[in-house]
């Protein structure tokens, strides 16, 4: 689907503001019709698959009582309604209409929230729900309200099978769990869940339509983020599933940003030392070989004297890409500080290493990375260490002392730590052949 929004506004400050918040924020594409015969002709011109949903003003010059909205419905466009006028005559018309929401003209900040509520609507379609209820009727309006915000549903019909299936899918971000089931009712099921995901990871929100503060009560002690009586409105029910949805993205973002580099996105030093240390202690126990490589840039002073540090953030940023694109699913890469940088590499064998880390050394030579009418190029090198030793710490410092070895010999190339090397001045027993660019 491409990710264009269709704006129909009349108001050319409204149209614009709107425009320009969904590009700055959202990255998004927009196109303005500022009347019924406009949007007309952007649907004859651009077709209705040319956009993911549409925006709309229910009171336009010559539609003054809602027919684009009817026009764009029946089209299958999926409607945020964006108006001035508000009462329960128009609430109950864009419930009958099914849109996905609307929102209120008050002031600018409104236009943020429309912003919001269309990048919530697009995240949706990354996210698993699970609906839990052993009435198909009742599972199915859930389900429908759910999808009309494009999340991904899935649908168990008890506790026992509701479990299986997040056992299997393992990534649901959210659960709708019903009370009265037969066998395990809601709050047991929400305790089975929470023995296995914490709040934190997992929103799970109650439902029951025989509810009371009772069960409200007991669903949020079994560990249930929310709960909601039936019968409910649309909207209460959809601000309830975004806040916690909502919730659970502001925990994600800081749970990045506390193991994430800013500048270049890769994992920081506090992250890699964790991470690092668990997969270095089940490798071991496992038996299965694995190598670490320290990577230094070359000569990166220069390019921050030379250029200015914002070519130097520009050359870390690509080659955090181009070290990023030569990791595998089961490999850590962090950056450490500065221009330093981690690869932990499993899985590699020593015999395997040097072609492994040589590979990545020739990816960082070769980028060529434009700045202001120019061309900066880097180099790097890189210390291996292929023993697992006594502990990860003692193999960091084998992969800092080759690459100490390799800043010795001239740099551009890797220093395993598995072949001998005669560099007079350096310790003999940690000297190792160079693999140069």
């Amino acid at each position: 689907m491409q990710r264009r929004i269709l704006i129909v506004e009349d108001n050319a400050v409204t149209s614009t503001l709107l425009k320009r918040a969904l590009k700055r924020e959202l990255g998004l594409a927009s196109v303005v019709a500022a009347s019924h015969q406009d949007t007309l002709a952007v649907l004859d011109r651009e077709g209705r698959d040319s956009f993911s949903l549409a925006l709309v003003d229910l009171q336009l010059p010559d539609a003054a009582a809602g027919e684009t909205l009817d026009l764009l419905v029946n089209r299958g466009f999926p409607c945020i309604v964006f108006t001035g006028d508000f009462s329960d005559e128009v609430r109950e018309r864009m419930v009958s209409r099914k849109v996905l929401d609307y929102l209120l003209k008050e002031n600018a900040q409104s236009v943020n929230a429309v912003v919001r509520l269309v990048g919530r609507i697009h995240q949706n379609e990354s996210l698993k729900v699970l609906v839990v209820d052993d009435s198909p009727t009742s599972r199915r309006a859930l389900v429908q309200l759910l999808e009309r915000h494009r999340f991904q549903v899935l649908e168990s019909g008890s506790g026992e099978e509701a479990l299986a299936l997040l056992e299997a899918q393992g990534d649901v971000a959210l659960a709708i769990v019903d009370y009265h089931m037969p066998g395990m009712d809601g709050a047991e099921l929400t305790r089975r869940i929470r023995e296995k995901v914490d709040l934190n990871r997992m929103a799970i929100i109650g439902v029951s339509a025989r509810g009371n503060n009772l069960l409200s009560a007991r669903f949020l002690k079994s560990g249930a983020n929310d709960f909601i009586a039936r019968p409910f409105l649309e909207e209460e029910f959809y601000c309830r599933v975004n806040l916690n949805v909502a919730m659970l993205d502001t925990i994600r973002s800081l749970r990045d940003a506390s193991m994430r580099d800013a500048l270049t996105g890769l994992y920081n030093r506090r992250y890699f030392q964790e991470a690092a240390a668990q997969a270095y202690a089940s490798l071991r126990r496992g038996h299965q070989p694995f190598a670490i490589g320290m990577i230094d840039l070359d000569f990166f002073k220069r390019i921050n004297d030379t250029h200015g540090h914002e070519a130097g953030d520009r050359v870390l940023q690509a080659v955090a890409k181009a070290l990023a694109q030569r990791v595998r699913g089961s490999d850590i890469l962090a950056r450490l500080g500065g221009e330093e940088f981690c690869l932990f590499a499993a899985n590699v064998t020593p015999d395997k290493a040097g072609a492994f880390f040589d590979q990545v050394r020739e990816a960082i030579a070769g980028l060529e990375i434009p700045y202001l009418g120019t061309s900066l190029q880097i180099t790097a090198s890189i210390g291996v260490c292929t023993r697992p030793g006594n502990s990860m710490s003692s193999m960091l410092g084998v992969a800092d002392a080759m690459l100490y070895q390799a800043k010795a010999i001239g740099r551009n190339c890797i220093v395993p730590d598995f072949a001998p090397l005669d560099l007079g001045h350096l310790d003999p027993g940690g000297a190792h052949v160079p693999i140069r660019g």
